[in-house]
């Protein structure tokens, strides 16, 4: 109990040291029991608390298992062991390592910075220890994609920086700070693309606070469809700068408008969990159209239900749309991707096109907020 409250404060001052480390769970939604590690890039030093340090040169591999509570590993020239956790520390700087988990849907990592492997309930814990700013420039790549202006990858580095210090504890009760899928943010690992490196680099540091310098939710999305969505309506949980915003450039993507048809008997079934009768809910289909503004509940027979529910239970672009229905289908006409809280990317992007700042596009998107440097600002009190 000492230990994790130790870790606790530990990780409450990590956003004051902007070369701290943080803890990324590789792998955390397949969770292998078995994975391969290469030194691709400069040496490596294997420690396995027991035996002697095993020095590992570029290109050698180690294949790492669990065993009941233990982890057991083999090098490919012969050594082998087994201990209660793996290290692997770099021996210079710009060292770099591959890992795969054989038979895994996920692909295979670059990662820099040092690895620990420990045995956890039905999997092994694969950790990756680097800074913020070594990570960075793979989260952006993956959560914004690889083509863009340079604004526009600054203003999702400012935004996933943000994200990432606020959420820093995410992980805390499981040992670690974040994990490397949607449930935090995307790290695929170390990319090269220049543009997203320069754009990281270049705004080092900087996070979105708002006027009590407490970082805010940096919550982000594909396409707002030419508005984008209060908290309080999507999540229940309203933050002054988290307001609905009139977006008039995102309307050029594909990704602006959808449409999508429902079998009724889906939707009669949906009807029937919300405690209505199927064939007496004509008030949903006039409840408003995407081009008369977004409606975030709908009542009928004195059951009200909420958008963001409906674009839930069937897997819909976003909680914009209008409902009609047509022979034995009902018809969702749509605008935008995602929950439409936030910034909405595919306006970013256009916005940088027509030579708008990162400063520019995040004010418009987060207003009343401020990019400051992380050392001033400060994480929410907890609840």
């Amino acid at each position: 109990m000492r230990r994790l409250a130790l870790t606790i404060i530990l990780l409450l001052l990590l956003p004051l040291a902007g070369r701290a480390q943080i803890s990324i769970r590789i792998f955390a939604r397949t969770r292998p029991a078995s994975i391969i590690f290469t030194a691709s890039q400069g040496g490596y030093i294997l420690r396995d608390g027991a035996a002697a340090d095993v020095r590992l040169n570029q290109g050698e591999v180690v294949i790492i298992s669990r065993h009941e509570n233990r982890v057991i590993y083999r090098t490919l020239s012969g050594t082998y062991g087994a201990a209660d956790s793996l290290t692997f520390s770099p021996v210079s700087a710009g060292a770099l390592f591959r890992v795969r988990a054989p038979g895994n849907p996920e692909p295979e990592k670059t990662l820099n910075g040092m690895l620990r492997v420990k045995p956890f309930p039905g999997s092994l814990l694969v950790l990756n220890f680097a800074t913020v700013e070594e990570c960075l420039p793979g989260v952006v790549r993956a959560e914004a994609g690889k083509l863009g202006p340079s604004h526009y990858f600054r203003a999702q580095a400012v935004v996933a920086r943000t994200y990432i210090y606020r959420n820093i504890d995410r992980h805390a009760l499981d040992g670690y700070n974040l994990c490397d899928d949607i449930h935090c943010q995307v790290y695929p690992g170390v990319v090269t693309d220049t543009v997203i490196v320069n754009a990281c680099r270049l705004t080092a540091g900087k996070v979105l606070a708002d006027r009590d310098s407490i970082l805010i939710e940096a919550a982000f999305h594909g396409n707002c469809g030419g508005e984008t969505a209060s908290s309080a309506d999507v999540w229940l949980a309203g933050y002054p700068y988290l307001i609905s915003v009139k977006d008039p450039w995102c309307s050029y993507s594909a990704s602006s408008t959808w449409r999508k048809g429902i079998p009724r008997a889906e939707w009669n079934s949906f009807l029937l969990l919300k405690g209505i009768t199927p064939g007496t809910e004509g008030s949903l289909y006039s409840a408003g159209t995407p081009g008369g503004g977004r409606i975030a509940y709908r009542t009928v027979q004195g059951k009200t239900i909420s958008s963001e529910d409906i674009r839930l239970r069937f897997g819909l672009r976003s909680a914009w749309f209008a409902i009609t229905a047509e022979a034995d289908s009902i018809i969702l006409n749509g605008r935008g991707y995602g929950h439409g809280v936030g910034l909405c990317q595919d306006g970013a992007k256009h916005m940088a096109e027509k030579k708008n700042t990162f400063e520019t596009i995040i004010g418009f998107y987060y207003p009343g907020t401020i990019i400051t440097n992380i050392k001033n600002a400060r994480r929410p009190p907890r609840p």
